[in-house]
């Protein structure tokens, strides 16, 4: 009872306070399906998706697609094929941030000597170089749930340790050479409970890799909206009070229609209005994202383009932005509703 009194005087404190601060930095960031078909299209037709394109502040690579020969899942979004379409220069010359969502522990890098994360290190440190190389900057790295993996038994999971001094290697190894790039966690939930990520939190702090940003993977339909609501409110009130900015992951689940997408990325985008009811009590970050997988094994949904079809990528991180920027209260998605 004390911790949840504490809370709440705590969430109120920081969100009726918000009105003073500075507003968020890189509130919106965009992460197409890696295997979409017209992928490169964002970048060789901006013509189609003007008003979207002005929203987003960082765009989110996958790193396979900076990997070669390029893995199965990019699709033809291979890296040659990016370079080609002058994708890393185009968002340089958009004065758009890049980010690449990168493997930090994995089950294949747990090896019982340092040569397993000395890899994790140079496949981020290369993945790097190779943006460097097509005329970009890489500004963030997005660890890609390191403690989902780190819960197997080759890992040393269950237990919550050995996987924080592995990111702490992880970040450490990056940072000896890009000490520019702001490496941040993406956390499942409720994989791992509100109380969990916080000890994880506060494991890596103990480490000195504190996250740059805490992005959550939520599943409202496992947790349900009650717990998701209680929890995500928790989380953002726990994150300022560590000063780490805190983000919201919204992502749709069916990969085999863009309706069907559609359908979990606005279901959660009412959570989110509904659990924080304001825009400036908002999280700090948004990140639109994609990485459903079709009945067929392919990661090709939504489609990205034009903005102005009904539920392409582009057409959700619009109405996304819609919906959050004017919520007053309690969500009725009238705002994505046509």
């Amino acid at each position: 009872m004390g911790r949840t009194v504490t809370a709440v005087v705590l969430f109120l404190t920081l969100t009726l306070g918000r009105g003073a601060a500075a507003p968020p930095a890189d509130r919106i960031w965009f992460a197409p399906g890696p295997g979409t078909i017209d992928y490169i299209n964002l970048f060789q037709h901006p013509e189609e998706w003007p008003n979207a394109r002005a929203l987003f502040d960082v765009f989110k690579f996958y790193q396979q697609h900076t990997q070669t020969p390029p893995p199965d899942i990019v699709g033809p979004n291979s890296y040659d094929a990016l370079v080609r379409a002058g994708a890393f220069q185009t968002l340089t010359k958009w004065n758009k941030k890049i980010a690449i969502e990168a493997g930090s522990v994995k089950e294949f890098y747990c090896t019982p000597d340092a040569s397993g994360m000395n890899a994790a290190i140079q496949n981020t440190l290369a993945s790097i170089r190779a943006v460097q190389q097509a005329g970009g900057t890489v500004s963030y790295i997005a660890m890609d749930e390191p403690f989902v993996s780190g819960r197997s038994k080759i890992c040393g999971g269950p237990a919550l340790e050995p996987t924080a001094d592995r990111v702490a290697t992880y970040v450490s190894g990056v940072k000896a050479a890009y000490p520019g790039v702001a490496i941040g966690l993406i956390e499942a939930y409720p994989f791992s409970s509100e109380s969990a990520i916080e000890t994880i939190v506060q494991l890596l702090e103990a480490r000195n890799a504190t996250p740059a940003f805490l992005h959550m993977d939520t599943d409202w339909r496992l947790s349900g909206p009650t717990a998701f609501k209680r929890d995500m409110a928790r989380l953002r009130t726990f994150a300022a009070s560590q000063g780490i900015p805190f983000g919201s992951i919204i992502v749709g689940l069916n990969g085999d229609a863009d309706a069907l997408y559609a359908v979990d990325a606005y279901g959660v985008t009412e959570l989110i209005a509904a659990t924080y009811s304001k825009w400036d009590r908002m999280p700090d970050q948004f990140i639109v994202q994609s990485w459903a997988q079709s009945i067929t094994g392919q990661y090709i949904a939504p489609t990205n383009l034009p903005e102005t079809q009904m539920y392409t990528h582009t057409n959700i991180l619009r109405d996304v932005y819609r919906r959050l920027r004017g919520s007053e209260g309690a969500g009725t998605g009238s705002a994505i509703r046509r």
